[in-house]
């Protein structure tokens, strides 16, 4: 049977699935809602479910490439050019086959080739042809002759082309059975054409297009056939009453056929079970009609828990809008009603659980899932005897969150930390990420009940472990909870918890042999290559908080190895890309002896340059050695943004809408950083006294402008090394602070002497000259007997005068004392005793 559809029909049933084109803009974070958090309804991922709907019973695996095997969709990628068993030669003379009008003359050119490669190559021609050629017929029937004669040939020189020759033949179908006027043996002859196909492949023959598995999709397209004709793509799309004319035996039979190509890898095969799940839900009278086939069952199911929204503000199109409660709870994913926000359930997935009820439950697949799309609607009762049913990791989520809706977070713990026990060994309930979800939810719960540390513990291993084939998935897809864990690490914890837990669970991980490459393209694959591990992450953010809170000896250990290529980044200077190393140990080390020497030095020069030594290092390289991961700082983005990561008085996705001011106190923004419920006050009071000091956006940058104000301290006034350190600390946070840049400029103006600089003060500014503030005293007393010496010289005289007489004065004066206390004195005469 030639079907000549259009190609964007074949391929919208073969091609890729498509996907909400949309995401948060920084990693979701499990503490922004607790609450929300913790009654979400658990869902696997739509393509997860489908490559499980059956199991896959042979090695068939797809490859779906671009091209048919007749090469009419990539002209310069032609099937025999990624032939290995040709040679360039053999290639060559296809290319020229390819480009002749019909297969008799391609065939005469192929002279130099295998005869199945030949064979096919002619055929193809005839194939391509036909659909544009007047004789169609006459050109179909070469290539069908063509096609059989490959198959006829001994098998190991039909094997390069038998697979290819025997799936052309069940698309373009057999003569006789086109002309048969009896659609349903039409029908039935293609099918065992597509699983010919598929024998072919089983037996060993080569399939590098992975046609077996695209036979299952075209197989199944076979079947969306009923009373009014086969239905169209855009038929399916529009719900047109073609669908609805299909019989309910061949709607399961395709859904089948899609579930087997689904679970062979194939994108294809999901994307059309897609479609029809979609279709079947928008009518309840469509679900009831397939709702006792176990795989429409688990397909349906499985779609509505992780492809339907509910209700937001009774509009029906917030069902498919991942904003629709994004102003609600400043996330963006398709709306939960479990989560409460005044969500209510789609009424398609109350009419699916209407007509699974229909069935006996009792013998219902996957009642895991069932029980979480009950969970989801509120049918509690529904859904906790569906969960006690099984022992997967899904079934005691579940039971996890109805224990939560009783109030009972005992059973609830209880219930995550026996679901949690399913993992490493994976019991297939979840999908990895769902298996780091449920791992987190358990943190969320663990810290509401002020186990601080098992917190962190729990959050740190909600991850998602690498594909071994391709281990450089990127750190944020497999520690999606990161964020949450440095919160509970850098904000909830006390430093000498987190140092204690760092020393017993975060190793420092080794040191990748020799640099990262310069140019761009290798430096980021190499970066993919040697990730930053969650403990790497989590020694640094400790190092960091240790030297805020002036531990820094202490803290060097804990920063990467200067050396650590893995932390470098690729800078262009003049148009040459440079690796520049952090080395941030070495910067944290410099930091701390230029404070020691701020504190200890002889000399308040010294001590001066010591202090803005400090200062210039906080500035510069504040973010790296002591910046906090998350408010005010945001390290972990690299202070390019002032939210999206831990908690905040003003959330960052509410931080544009007016003015909603920031509270006065410590205790004040804890409250509105930490609204309840599954908030305990401890972690409030705890996170108030982890507050940044001070408390402001690049704090670290005050603190550069105070270490400045430090210097100034030790300086004379009127020195060029006084205006330039004040000048140099205004500079620091004129944009960040402009209040604190114009106290320092008052303090300037009142106290400082002009200089050349004074114009662009805290703008432009130059260098200290601290050796000239160490002479400034000698050198101003030198400078002003100059200036008295040139400009009053006779004064100078005259006290020089007045110096002498009162000289001559003060030595007749002692002469005279002296003289007369000699006259006065009584004299003595030999052996007279003396007063005692």
């Amino acid at each position: 049977m030639y079907n000549r559809k259009s190609l964007a029909a074949l391929l919208l049933l073969m091609g890729g699935g498509i996907v909400i084109a949309c995401g948060p803009e920084f990693p979701a974070q499990l503490l922004d809602d607790r609450a929300a958090t913790l009654r979400a309804t658990p869902a696997n991922a739509f393509g997860y479910e489908t490559a499980r709907l059956v199991d896959a019973s042979d090695a068939l695996r797809a490859r779906e490439a671009y091209e048919l095997p007749d090469g009419s969709y990539q002209q310069n990628a032609l099937p025999e050019d990624r032939d290995p068993a040709l040679t360039p030669a053999q290639r060559a003379s296809a290319r020229a086959m390819r480009a002749q009008a019909d297969g008799d003359r391609a065939y005469a050119l192929g002279a130099d080739l295998p005869a199945a490669v030949r064979l096919y190559t002619a055929a193809a021609v005839d194939t391509h042809a036909a659909r544009e050629a007047p004789d169609t017929h006459r050109l179909l029937e070469q290539a069908r002759a063509r096609y059989r004669a490959i198959l006829q040939l001994p098998p190991q020189q039909a094997a390069a082309r038998s697979v290819w020759a025997a799936y052309m033949l069940a698309e373009i179908g057999d003569e006789a059975e086109s002309a048969s006027e009896d659609a349903e043996a039409q029908r039935q002859a293609a099918a065992q054409a597509y699983g010919r196909v598929r024998q072919l492949a089983r037996d060993g023959a080569p399939d590098p297009l992975g046609l077996a598995v695209a036979s299952y999709g075209q197989e199944a397209r076979l079947f969306l056939a009923g009373a009014q004709g086969q239905c169209s793509y855009m038929e399916l799309v529009n719900a047109e009453p073609c669908m609805d004319a299909i019989p309910a035996a061949s709607l399961k039979h395709a859904l089948r056929l899609y579930a087997e190509q689904a679970a062979r890898d194939s994108a294809s095969g999901n994307a059309s079970l897609r479609m029809l799940a979609e279709w079947a839900l928008e009518d309840p009278a469509r679900t009831r009609r397939l709702i006792d086939d176990p795989v429409a069952q688990r397909l349906l199911v499985a779609y509505a828990l992780a492809r339907v929204g509910d209700i937001v503000d009774g509009r029906p199109d917030s069902a498919s809008d991942p904003y629709a409660a994004y102003d609600t709870t400043g996330q963006v994913g398709l709306a939960d009603a479990a989560q409460g926000h005044d969500v209510t359930p789609n009424p398609a997935l109350q009419s699916l659980v209407a007509a699974l009820e229909s069935q006996d439950l009792k013998q219902v697949p996957d009642a895991d899932r069932v029980a979480a799309l009950a969970y989801r609607i509120g049918r509690y009762e529904l859904a906790q005897t569906l969960a006690t049913r099984l022992d997967t990791a899904l079934a005691w989520w579940v039971r996890a969150k109805l224990a939560l809706r009783q109030g009972d977070t005992e059973a609830a713990a209880r219930a995550y930390a026996q679901a949690a026990r399913a993992f490493p060994r994976a019991d297939g309930s979840l999908e990895a990420v769902g298996a780091a979800r449920l791992l987190g939810e358990q943190g969320v719960l663990t810290l509401s009940r002020g186990q601080y540390v098992e917190a962190l513990d729990q959050l740190l291993h909600a991850t998602v472990k690498d594909d071994p084939a391709n281990p450089a998935e990127g750190f944020w897809l497999s520690t999606p909870y990161w964020n949450d864990a440095a919160y509970v690490a850098e904000r909830v914890l006390t430093t000498a918890e987190l140092k204690a837990y760092v020393d017993r669970h975060a190793p420092a991980t080794s040191t990748p042999a020799g640099s990262a490459p310069r140019d761009p393209q290798n430096f980021y694959d190499w970066t993919r290559q040697h990730p930053v591990t969650a403990s790497d992450r989590l020694r640094l953010l400790l190092a960091r908080r240790m030297v805020r809170e002036g531990s820094i000896e202490q803290a060097l250990p804990y920063f990467p190895a200067d050396s650590d290529a893995r932390y470098a980044t690729l800078e262009n200077t003049d148009g040459k890309w440079e690796v520049r190393l952090q080395e941030t140990r070495r910067l944290a080390a410099e930091y701390g002896a230029a404070l020691r020497r701020a504190g200890s030095a002889w000399g308040r020069t010294a001590r001066a340059q010591a202090w803005y030594e400090a200062s210039r290092l906080a500035r510069r390289d504040g973010m790296e050695i002591m910046g906090f991961e998350q408010e005010p700082d945001f390290a972990v983005y690299g202070g390019s943004t002032s939210y999206g990561a831990g908690r905040s008085a003003v959330p960052g996705w509410k931080a544009y809408d007016g003015n909603p001011g920031t509270p006065e106190t410590p205790a004040l923004r804890a409250a509105a950083a930490l609204p309840g419920p599954f908030v305990t006050e401890e972690e409030r009071r705890r996170y108030a006294a982890s507050e940044a000091q001070p408390y402001t956006r690049f704090h670290y940058r005050e603190i550069a402008a105070n270490h400045a104000l430090r210097a100034s301290d030790e300086l004379p006034r009127r020195s060029q090394a006084y205006a330039a350190v004040l000048c140099q600390g205004a500079r620091y946070i004129i944009d960040d602070s402009p209040e604190l840049a114009a106290t320092i400029y008052r303090r300037y103006i009142e106290h400082g002497a002009r200089v050349p600089f004074s114009g662009s003060f805290g703008r432009e500014c130059a260098a200290p000259d601290f050796q000239a503030a160490a002479w400034f005293h000698y050198t101003q007393a030198g400078k002003s007997w100059e200036r008295l010496r040139r400009d009053h010289p006779g004064l100078l005289l005259a006290a020089a005068l007045l110096a002498l007489a009162g000289g001559a004065a003060a030595i007749l004066a002692w002469r005279y004392t002296a003289a007369r206390t000699g006259r006065r004195r009584p004299k003595t005469t030999q052996g007279a005793p003396r007063a005692a």
